[in-house]
């Protein structure tokens, strides 16, 4: 006899949670998926033959990997499991292999060689196949697969969604969701250098194949356990600072939350939220996520993340591509100022029904018509103090600074029209010279002043820097156009908090 490892994953799983119309129902796919890939389910499916203190290694984000003492076992073991996942989850396609351990290799080569050998299983997809329908059973119009009666909805995978807190629901329809702009938002996002972290652990174990195990394990609960802390402490901060202010209850008489957790999986999180709060709960998530620390490897998380605002009746799939895309954006740009991934990024898009698609084709709009662009974004959310970043980098490409500037300019209306701060971004467009031209023709140069006040935050700092510049006998600076180190085009540092002017409400209370 000898040893294997077996390997079960989720294959599609975005297709999978968001093939259903309903909001509460794509939460509850993306808890089934959780609950195909735990050991609760593999003890379930496989009674006789799984025994968790002997064959699991671990679980989370959606996969699972378990250890047996020879292959007989393993493929008996595997092959309960996929048919029980077959049968209780109609349209959910799960992978798994089996390989026998190499002890001439450390547990760390095992588990990758054993990954590599799933993601060559599922690129050719030989043995991919589902339960068919017949045409006799009955169909769910909002779930597009047959209505169950042997498996209720309040089954063990409801149990396992996160609770709202004492007194509060999150919605159930899209409809509860949509802020006063009749936007909302689909927030993505990801941690950073995971795959370096659980190298770093294969390293440590070295050739200890228990304590490599138990490492994984202990790792990959503390990721779940603290994303899914990172996410409810945002719900509280929402709660404390417009709690009073919510209106809607469900049936129950509990009041409805203008944000809804989607994927809780690991590392990989989506949530909902009225779009006029989006920005400000993703800030708020990974100021919480940032201030934790992982006790396996003693390192603090990092994560970037990617916020679409789109209508309610937008393709809720495509939305979520986008997000996933934009989280995409903003981690390159993360890697690209600190290589080892210590740096929180955001992205974000207003979908304002042009249907371009792919992010690459939506960004060529923002270019002006001078060979700049109008965008500043993406934007640093959380910088750790070791990790160096360029002054001006740190003070204008910072989502403290579009905040900054995102207050004042919301405290201009009734100073000066809408309609000129909208055609604002119109000049931008057409370039920097047009742009100061437009201010000083509309008499609204002062909002240049904005920009001192965003870049030095508090009043402190600024009576700094004006002695600073009496002193030298210096100007104040009023830029509206910047250009970031080794960059060869201008930023315009105005563009993204107008067109979010609409689309922004401040959560005055953060983790830092």
């Amino acid at each position: 006899m000898s040893k294997h490892l077996a390997i079960l994953e989720v294959s599609r799983k975005q297709e999978y949670i968001f093939s259903s119309k309903k909001l509460k129902s794509n939460a509850l796919r993306s808890a089934e998926i959780a609950y195909v890939t735990s050991s609760d389910f593999f003890a379930a499916a496989a009674p006789e033959l799984y025994r968790p203190e002997e064959h699991l290694v671990y679980c989370g984000g959606g996969h699972g990997v378990l250890q047996f003492p020879d292959r007989e076992t393993a493929v008996a073991c595997v092959a309960a499991i996929t048919e029980q996942a077959v049968r209780q989850f109609a349209g959910m396609e799960l992978f798994a292999k089996v390989m026998e351990y190499d002890a001439a290799k450390s547990p760390g080569e095992n588990l990758k060689e054993l990954s590599r050998q799933l993601e060559q299983k599922k690129a050719l997809r030989t043995s991919s196949f589902f339960a068919l329908p017949t045409g006799l059973e009955k169909q769910d119009s909002n779930h597009f697969r047959p209505v169950r009666l042997d498996v209720s909805d309040d089954s063990t995978v409801e149990s396992r969604l996160l609770p709202p807190p004492e007194g509060y629901s999150f919605p159930a329809e899209f409809e509860e969701l949509t802020g006063e702009d009749n936007f909302l938002a689909v927030i993505h996002l990801d941690g950073n250098a995971m795959g370096a972290r659980v190298n770093h652990i294969y390293e440590q174990a070295g050739s200890d194949c228990a304590m490599c195990c138990q490492k994984l394990r202990a790792f990959s609960q503390e990721i779940q356990q603290d994303f899914e802390a990172a996410f409810s402490k945002t719900v509280d901060t929402l709660v404390r600072t417009i709690g009073d202010q919510l209106k809607n209850t469900d049936k129950e008489g509990r009041t409805i939350l203008p944000i809804r957790p989607i994927i809780l999986a690991g590392d990989d999180v989506c949530f909902v939220t009225a779009g006029d709060y989006a920005l400000e709960c993703a800030r708020v998530f990974l100021e919480h996520l940032t201030a934790m620390t992982n006790t396996q490897d003693n390192l603090p998380y990092a994560a970037c993340g990617g916020v679409v605002l789109v209508h309610r009746k937008y393709p809720f799939y495509q939305a979520y591509e986008l997000s996933e895309a934009l989280c995409g954006n903003a981690k390159q740009y993360g890697a690209k100022l600190d290589e080892q991934g210590r740096l929180s990024v955001l992205d974000w898009h207003i979908e304002f029904g042009q249907l371009k698609g792919r992010l690459s084709a939506i960004r060529q709009d923002y270019e002006t018509e001078d060979g700049n662009r109008i965008e500043l974004r993406p934007v640093l959310a959380v910088v750790p103090d070791e990790v160096p970043v360029p002054e001006e980098t740190l003070a204008f490409r910072h989502y403290d600074w579009f905040r900054a500037l995102c207050e004042r300019l919301q405290g201009e209306r009734g100073n000066i029209g809408r309609g000129k701060l909208k055609d604002l971004r119109t000049a931008i467009k057409q370039g920097e010279v047009e742009c100061r031209y437009y201010l000083q023709n509309q008499q609204i140069s002062r909002l240049l002043d904005h920009t001192f006040e965003a870049r030095y935050r508090s009043d402190e700092a600024r009576w700094e820097k004006l002695r600073s510049m009496y002193a030298q006998g210096e100007k104040a600076e009023r830029p509206l156009f910047w250009q970031e180190q080794e960059e060869e085009k201008k930023r315009s540092l105005f563009f993204d908090a107008i067109e979010m002017i609409d689309h922004w409400k401040p959560l005055k209370e953060g983790a830092l």
